[in-house]
């Protein structure tokens, strides 16, 4: 069974990638998002992430991200890193949400929903509608304004300040929790009690591991790249 985490992982080169993804199972969702295939045999960590070009400190520091609560990188951990291998992680996590993750849970929704009442399927369809417009206008955000500003003041020709500010993040990442805790309310509320319990479990558990991994997603952007781009700013002063 997966800890919990009160104190610091241990990731080595050294370890096998299979024993580390046996013991932390919500490391799962990294590996696509990395480029990382299963089938890992008897390779250790520093093996699939050299095969994969994967520097070991990025994805020590995501992991940690993923299995620690409470993880701040510090700045030593994050000077190790490029913040560009942070933000193609978070672009190809974009590109996972929008078209997996939540096509998924729209198609379970559908089936779901397809013999309620009208009223309430509207309800359950049209809020679960705009909370992922709200997603997807976050995402567009990122990158088309955030992710271009770092990359100009990456290449050394900075131009007009962002407004991507921590205070900005943590509103938009707030509003978006709260979205899917009312999402979720509402389906615990007004799931007709003739629909099978099985259907409503797995219909709940899909939103929460998902809520989980929006919160991670949040947190790489609060505490990774935010940071980062206020080292680059400070130093351009």
């Amino acid at each position: 069974m997966e800890q919990d985490f009160s104190k610091n992982i241990s990731v080595n080169p050294k370890m096998k990638m299979a024993d580390l993804l046996a013991r932390y199972h919500r490391l799962i969702k990294l590996f696509p998002r990395m480029g990382i295939s299963l089938g890992f045999g008897e390779k250790t960590v520093g093996q699939v992430c050299g095969e994969n070009n994967i520097p070991m400190p990025f994805f020590v520091l995501l992991c940690r991200v993923y299995l620690e609560d409470d993880y701040v990188p510090q700045s030593e951990e994050l000077a190790a890193c490029e913040m560009e291998d942070i933000m193609r992680y978070l672009e190809a996590s974009h590109k996972d949400y929008l078209e997996y993750e939540f096509p998924h849970i729209e198609h379970h929704l559908q089936e779901i929903v397809s013999d309620w009442n009208e009223k309430y399927k509207l309800l359950i369809l049209n809020f679960f509608s705009e909370y992922k417009k709200e997603i997807v206008a976050h995402f567009k955000y990122e990158e088309e304004v955030l992710f271009p500003y770092v990359r100009t003041f990456q290449s050394g020709t900075t131009g007009c300040k962002c407004a991507a500010r921590k205070a900005v993040f943590d509103k938009q990442h707030a509003a978006i929790e709260d979205k899917l805790s009312d999402f979720t309310n509402l389906l615990i509320k007004y799931i007709p009690a003739d629909i099978a319990q099985r259907e409503r479990v797995d219909m709940l558990l899909d939103i929460y591991v998902l809520s989980s991994d929006l919160t991670k997603h949040a947190q790489i952007e609060d505490r990774i790249l935010i940071p980062y781009l206020h080292s680059l700013e400070h130093h351009e002063s």
